[in-house]
């Protein structure tokens, strides 16, 4: 993407630059004028970190990476091979990616496909479809926080999760013509990149988990602040007003517009709005977008198997619609 624009487009991106430096220094500025507003805001990110996403994530990033250790992610996508290739054109590595993802959520998905990527067990085209349906919410989330937490419902969360699997299937199906496919059955894949044997396992597990999931935390306390500064400054308000539009509700409108940059904030702000078509509609759409936080979280991982972004990103809206409009006919 970037070779493209300089090529083509040379001034956009310096453009994109000047723009890009230009936003980040008003938010600088903005938190040098009100700092005890945006601390606070840094430290309801930690907090969400530490208490909601630190214990949940942690255990998953440290068993996946000692299944992929001791090459038990190798045999499981030998089994998969012939559905994975049928249904979605990837090898059987995909079944694997995309158990886990459901099962852990956001960013585990990306990170496995990162790491698989890494370890040249899967190409860049194979990377690249994986991601369009393996990005996924968990149900601990999904279930959990924004069913029984926030909505008051088991049964809402359930519907939820089952409109945000069938969207990520489905968006799967129709990527699966995205580049060669040239996926070789699993066992005869040779690795690209020899990984360095290492006689402490244990340890190597947990030193990459726990530097992805401080990543991860870097990531939610930073979008935290932004969320803030961008909610107090009103700076969606074209996006909230045109979507009022449709709603007939400001508070709908409003909460999925911001949520769009944290999801859980989104979540949380359209369940108070009451139970309604719009608000489980629009939080099933927020949940498959997972925010602009989720998504930087997982181009950061995705990088590493030198997955499409633009393909990737285009996927998330994909999924994002398809989520709307299941849970609207659900």
């Amino acid at each position: 993407m970037k070779q493209f624009f300089s090529r083509k487009f040379p001034v956009s991106r310096k453009l994109l630059k000047i723009v890009l430096a230009v936003c980040v220094s008003a938010c600088m500025l903005i938190i040098l004028l009100k700092p005890s507003v945006y601390v606070a805001s840094a430290l309801n990110g930690v907090k969400l970190w530490a208490l909601v996403v630190l214990p949940a994530l942690l255990p998953f990033f440290f068993f996946t990476a000692l299944l992929s250790k001791i090459s038990v992610t190798e045999k499981l996508a030998k089994i998969l091979e012939k559905p994975c290739k049928k249904l979605f054109k990837t090898s059987g590595f995909a079944a694997y990616v995309f158990l886990m993802s459901v099962l852990s959520g956001y960013p585990v998905g990306a990170k496995i496909i990162g790491d698989l990527g890494e370890n040249g067990l899967i190409d860049s085209d194979d990377a690249t479809r994986t991601s369009t349906f393996c990005s996924t919410s968990g149900p601990l989330f999904i279930v959990g926080s924004v069913g029984v937490g926030m909505f008051g419902s088991a049964s809402v969360g359930k519907t939820l999760l089952l409109t945000h699997v069938l969207s990520a299937l489905v968006t799967g199906l129709i990527f699966r013509f995205f580049g060669k496919s040239s996926c070789v059955e699993t066992a005869r894949k040779p690795l690209l990149k020899e990984p360095p044997e290492s006689d402490n396992v244990l340890y190597d597990c947990v030193y990459s988990s726990v530097v992805s999931i401080a990543t991860v935390g870097g990531f939610i306390c930073v979008f935290y602040v932004v969320a803030d500064i961008l909610q107090n400054l009103d700076a969606l308000y074209p996006l909230w007003k045109a979507i009022s539009l449709i709603t007939k509700n400001e508070e709908i409108s409003k909460a999925f517009a911001y949520g769009l940059i944290e999801c859980t904030r989104g979540c949380k702000t359209l369940a108070l709005c009451g139970l309604s078509t719009y608000s489980l509609t629009f939080a099933s759409a927020l949940i498959s977008f997972g925010g602009v936080s989720v998504l930087v979280q997982s181009v950061a991982f995705l990088k590493k198997a030198n997955v499409k972004i633009s393909v990737f990103l285009l996927a998330k809206i994909v999924q994002t619609s398809l989520s709307f409009v299941l849970l609207f006919i659900f």
